[in-house]
């Protein structure tokens, strides 16, 4: 959590500056009681009316400088929790496939929004709180000495006690919010399953099933913010409760040394005053430390993968097609018995279109998946342009191969962006490509053209133009091999048809397509097909 701080030092630097003022005043303000009652006291006006002017303005001061302090924390807070998402997106997405999905999408949603919630208010907002305490601590204990030295040594004492108390709930503090976390991670995932779940449910006239689910869900993470409420409870009140009787005891000590004269009446004032700062702190600072211990365990979810044979990876020519070589190649999934792949040679040449057929199970899209990198520990050998492909960056990989499965996701948003993704490309080039994969007309008869919003996943195409949709986005980045899942075996015939000519027709294209149904009126198209049995 500290690089956080650390990344915006200047900021931090300042708002940290403002709390040691802050507090500096707070407490001026508990020595200038004592004044103000010796004031009284004396019978003196002027230095009644003097002091207590002087209280006034220490106010006015003070909340000017609050509201700069609590308008800097807002802003550094945010800064550090936008450095935070960024930190845990780029972590969770530069690594490999199988990296990623290691977890469901519910629990990085749950890690970028719950996650940062609870940083930012036992974390991030914690330390101001510390600096807070810490500076009222040390300011009081200072001012307290002009009193009699006996008082500090007091209020340090009963000081520790309050703070060490509620460290007892320090562990359960750590596991309620852990349990929190995860609670949250699988409420989300349960919400988003139900929720892309809903046409199936409303077709069925079971709309309600999907209340019951959501509200069962719901109930479990509420029982588990209960707890987790609870332990904070507790920690406030077992820290309240020894501020109270060390506040009584400071204040019964210095009653005793103005009995024994040896400090003036106006001391029981200001030593209220500054008790009170001195122990709530501490009865403050217990939890925050404990709340602060317990968040840092969240960091260690968001780790990057370990690359360590990054350096070891090549690189091949991204300018043209490839020849893709497979020997032998097999593949089992781990703690299954029969292979998912049966060993397999097979030359593709550069710019050949080849059909791999065979029934369910035989291995179809497992042979895509590791052809796109995706399942790394085959067995046999696999070489593209000449390349083992063990030895292959994954980033160079995809810069030649363009995966597309049976629904290409599309984005919200318009039909430019799922088609420029976040890159730079003119309107000239983003129609070329969508011409060639026979979109284009479609488009320009959009009413808006490319800048047509698509709709909630992607309802404004046809399962057809998703994959002429998939092919654009490869042509555009100049994709020299494309594998193709069963890219039509959804569509009706003269669509899957259709489908298939577009990406026949390219020249210089390599095309390995994967499919259950290979229809007879392009079969002839396909310079090989392969039947796995």
């Amino acid at each position: 959590m500290r690089q956080y701080f650390l990344k915006h030092t200047g900021l931090t630097l300042s708002v940290t500056v403002l709390l040691i003022i802050c507090s500096a005043l707070r407490v001026f303000h508990g020595v200038v009681n004592a004044y103000v009652l010796d004031g009284l006291v004396a019978k003196s006006m002027s230095r009644f009316l003097f002091w207590t002017g002087i209280d006034i303005g220490l106010f006015l001061v003070l909340s000017i400088f609050l509201f700069g302090t609590m308008y800097l924390e807002g802003v550094l807070v945010q800064k550090m929790s936008l450095d935070l998402r960024l930190t845990i997106t780029r972590n969770i997405t530069h690594g490999d496939y199988a990296y990623f999905h290691r977890h469901d999408t519910g629990t990085y949603g749950s890690w970028l929004t719950n996650d940062i919630t609870m940083i930012e208010d036992q974390g991030f907002q914690g330390y101001f709180y510390i600096v807070q305490f810490v500076c009222d601590t040390g300011f009081t204990v200072a001012a307290l000495v002009q009193f009699h030295w006996s008082l500090v040594i007091v209020s340090i004492l009963l000081g520790l006690i309050t703070y060490s108390a509620p460290q007892l709930l320090a562990k359960s503090m750590k596991q309620t919010n852990m349990a929190v976390t995860h609670g949250n991670e699988h409420f989300l995932n349960q919400v988003q399953s139900f929720l892309q779940g809903f046409d199936t449910l409303f077709a069925l006239n079971l709309q309600q099933r999907l209340v019951d689910q959501i509200a069962g869900s719901a109930r479990k993470i509420a029982g588990l913010r209960v707890k987790q409420n609870t332990v904070k409870a507790g920690m406030g009140s077992i820290a309240g409760l020894a501020s109270i009787v060390s506040q009584v005891g400071i204040s019964a000590w210095t009653g005793l040394l103005v009995l024994w004269r040896l400090t003036s009446v106006g001391a029981i004032m200001a030593t209220g005053n500054l008790s009170f700062n001195l122990l709530n702190s501490m009865a403050n600072l217990g939890p925050l430390a404990a709340q602060m211990k317990a968040v840092q365990p969240l960091f260690a979810k968001y780790a990057a993968q370990a690359d360590n044979q990054s350096a070891e990876k090549r690189t091949i020519p991204a300018d043209q097609a490839q020849s893709i070589a497979l020997a032998q190649l097999s593949y089992q999934y781990p703690h299954t018995s029969k292979p998912a792949l049966q060993p397999l040679s097979l030359t593709v040449a550069p710019g050949t279109k080849v059909a791999i057929t065979g029934p369910s199970g035989v291995g179809k899209s497992t042979l895509l998946n590791i052809l796109n990198g995706k399942l790394p520990d085959y067995q046999g050998t696999v070489t593209v342009a000449g390349v083992p492909l063990k030895q292959i960056a994954g980033r160079s990989l995809r810069d030649n191969v363009l995966y597309i499965d049976q629904s290409p996701y599309v984005f919200n948003g318009t039909v430019r962006d799922n088609l420029a993704l976040g890159q730079t490309f003119s309107d000239e080039q983003i129609m070329t490509a969508l011409r060639q994969a026979d979109l284009g007309d479609f488009v320009q008869q959009l009413p808006q053209g490319l800048a047509t919003p698509v709709g909630e996943d992607g309802r404004l195409f046809s399962g057809g133009q998703r994959q002429w949709l998939a092919l654009a986005r490869g042509i555009l980045r100049q994709r020299h091999i494309m594998l193709i899942d069963e890219g039509t075996s959804s569509l009706d015939t003269a669509s899957a048809l259709k489908v298939e000519d577009s990406f026949l027709k390219q020249q210089g294209l390599t095309v390995i397509f994967v499919t259950h149904q290979l229809h007879a009126q392009n079969k002839d198209l396909f310079d090989q097909v392969v039947t796995l049995a």
